[in-house]
């Protein structure tokens, strides 16, 4: 049978895929980069001498942004000037290791960030001074910060959380952002910075270099570069990776050629990890949150790439990066809602100018189409200096292009993500009408996993039938042995069933298995054994569930479970969790949504089940700025009898009053 690495073909005519894929963690050596960096050629077809945005032309630019918007730019500026740059206290850093609270030291951080880039746009759009002592200020006060490591990942250093080790630096996410941030602010005013005093213009090029670049280069031991063999590898490695090399470009000639040169080769090899880890289809494992800083962050460092070799260096053409790209669009279910399997909430307000310049970087119109559509959706033309400074430079330079592009995207019937195993599908194109559907398959080991090998989302006209709940706010906890022991992490709070009074575990060996995918004009069939993701005291032999979403002048979703268990210990249970207040009817009928003369029903065999609704109440401010409302809802549908073997049906339609 023919293969297909693409994902979402049209359907033109009836079409079946028929694939059976086993998930690994370990891909093809591809090197896409490395083969620019045979015979010593970097230095032939890249320019060191990196110059990205002339300081007048971001004048020019920002002027010629909306007036409220150079209104609030100034206004912010001002606001910034106002801060006071309070050290980061001790404690702060202690509070991660003390309570497993990051949010305390994170604030400090975010806060000085912020108010750095507030000041740097303020005089790029004023260009008369007025805001150069605060900017000092600011640029001084995070020099004198004795790390800018994130207190979450400060584990990292030799003696582990708590207090940072000054005498060992660390790159992590923190450190890299603010290294960029501090770049481009010498970049465009190092020539103030030495009208003012020569120590202030060499200070922020000896912190990146001693910070940032000497560790980047001395060490290869920061897991996120995977240079060890078969090291996991997710979105920390193009984002470190970009942010060491775009903050070594911007200290121009406070850098030396070579070292330039030292550190594009080597982030080419470790980004080259990156694209090898990925799985031909271009999914990204880590949900639709984590994709612009996944796929999307590795589109800034090849942009990069491509932008100071000239073009020399250009694998846009290749399929995976532009499966990788198109990911984002394909996960999008209608609004603001998203495939968010992983930690990733179902609510997105998802990066327009990433989406635009990722397009723009495969040269693919309907991906640019998309990231216009979420511009329009998520006020990117009143507020496009949003997220980094980096990003907001972009932005503004492509503020024109994006907003005189055609704001539309055409949705396929179906989706499918061989290798990932992450299937989907719509009964109508347009996202506003019919049922969206999708499933994962996978195993409950990857990159910012839950324990759902199976589970499935269902929206009927662009609303949230049965969902993902998504994550809660990070603490330690989250990225500690007790990950599990997170509710939202654990299968039972997922759309699946708990095996003879067994959850789902943890590990590579959990996984799926058998996972089929079919598509036709009439509807799409996903088929999985999930007996694998179950541990031994499942004493599950096979437990094969199968979705069915038909397309017809009835549409409905049929969920299919065929099971064999060597002996009994629990009874079985379905789960179903529902964003929307089920109400139980009769005769095995749960009504999960009402709309005018319409209504939405679950069936259920109601003689092999009893029936309960759990309200799961949200506490946690992450899970309630998704939802936007204090509960969602598990339906537990519990088997009545000591079965060993069983073939149950569930079916979603929709049906007139």
């Amino acid at each position: 049978m023919k293969h297909y690495s693409g994902i979402c073909y049209p359907l033109v005519f009836t079409v079946i895929l028929l694939t059976v894929f086993t998930p690994s963690t370990a891909q093809q050596q591809r090197n896409l980069l490395g083969s620019f960096l045979k015979d010593n050629t970097i230095r032939h077809i890249t320019e060191t001498n990196y110059t990205p945005y002339r300081k007048d032309s971001v004048t020019i630019y920002l002027k010629n942004l909306p007036a409220e918007i150079r209104k609030k730019i100034i206004t912010e500026g001002e606001e910034a000037m106002r801060y006071d740059w309070p050290a980061i206290p001790a404690t702060a850093y202690l509070d991660f290791k003390r309570t497993g609270d990051r949010e305390v030291m994170q604030q400090y951080s975010r806060k000085r960030s912020a108010s750095l880039k507030k000041l740097i746009l303020a005089e790029l759009l004023e260009d008369q001074g007025r805001f150069m002592d605060a900017l000092v200020n600011g640029s001084w006060a995070i020099c004198e910060q004795s790390t800018w490591v994130l207190s979450a990942h400060l584990p990292a250093q030799k003696g582990g959380a708590g207090i940072p080790n000054v005498n060992e630096p660390v790159i992590d996410l923190g450190a890299g952002e603010i290294a960029n941030l501090l770049g481009w602010a010498y970049y465009f005013f190092r020539d103030d910075f030495a009208t003012i005093s020569p120590f202030l213009q060499k200070r922020i090029p000896q912190e990146i270099k001693s910070r940032i670049i000497t560790p980047y280069l001395e060490r290869d031991d920061f897991w996120w570069q995977a240079f060890k063999k078969d090291g996991f590898v997710n979105n920390w490695n193009p984002w470190c990776n970009y942010n060491v090399l775009i903050s070594s470009l911007l200290l121009g000639p406070s850098l030396d050629e070579d070292t330039k040169y030292e550190v594009i080769t080597k982030s080419m090899h470790s980004v080259d990890k990156f694209i090898n880890y990925y799985k031909d289809d271009g999914a990204c494992e880590e949900g639709p949150a984590y994709w612009d800083h996944a796929g999307g962050k590795m589109m800034e460092y090849l942009e990069l790439l491509q932008k100071i070799s000239s073009d020399k260096i250009y694998i846009g053409n290749q399929p995976l990066i532009a499966n990788m790209g198109k990911y984002i669009m394909n996960a999008h279910i209608a609004g603001d809602w998203f495939v968010n399997f992983a930690d990733s909430p179902a609510r997105l307000n998802a990066d327009a100018g990433i989406i635009y310049r990722y397009g723009n970087y495969l040269r693919d119109t309907d991906l640019k189409k998309f990231g216009a559509s979420i511009a329009d959706q998520n006020n990117f033309f009143s507020e496009p200096l949003d997220h980094s400074l980096d990003r907001a430079l972009h932005n503004l330079f492509n503020y024109s292009n994006i907003r005189n592009t055609p704001a539309e995207k055409e949705n396929t019937l179906y989706l499918w993500y061989p290798q990932t195993q992450i299937a989907g599908g719509r009964t109508d194109k347009n996202a506003q009408k019919g049922f969206f559907f999708a499933a994962k398959g996978g195993y409950n080991d990857e990159s910012h996993n839950h324990n759902d090998a199976g589970s499935f989302m269902l929206f009927h006209n662009g609303t949230p039938l049965l969902v993902d709940i998504g994550v809660e706010t990070y603490t330690r906890k989250t990225f500690s042995s007790e990950r599990y022991t997170i509710w939202t992490m654990q299968s039972d709070y997922h759309n699946l069933p708990r095996v003879n009074g067994t959850s789902q575990s943890f590990g590579k060996q959990y996984k799926a298995a058998a996972v089929d995918f079919e598509n036709t004009r009439s509807g799409l069939r996903f088929t999985l054994d999930i007996a694998s993701a179950y541990p031994e005291d499942a004493k599950c032999t096979s437990w094969k569930r199968t979705y069915h979403l038909q397309r017809s002048s009835a549409p409905e979703l049929r969920i299919e479970d065929s099971f064999s268990l060597r002996s009994f210990r629990d009874y079985n249970t379905l789960h179903f969790i529902t964003m929307l207040p089920p109400v139980t009817g009769k005769d095995g009928k749960i009504i999960l949504k009402t709309e005018k003369n319409r209504e939405i029903s679950l069936y259920f065999p109601q003689d092999t089940f009893d029936v309960t609704v759990e309200e799961l109440p949200l506490e946690d401010p992450r899970l309630l700025r998704s939802w936007q409302q204090k509960q969602l809802y598990r339906i537990v549908l519990r088997a009545k009898e000591k079965t060993l073997q069983g073939n149950w049906k569930c079916i979603i339609k929709e049906e007139k009053l």
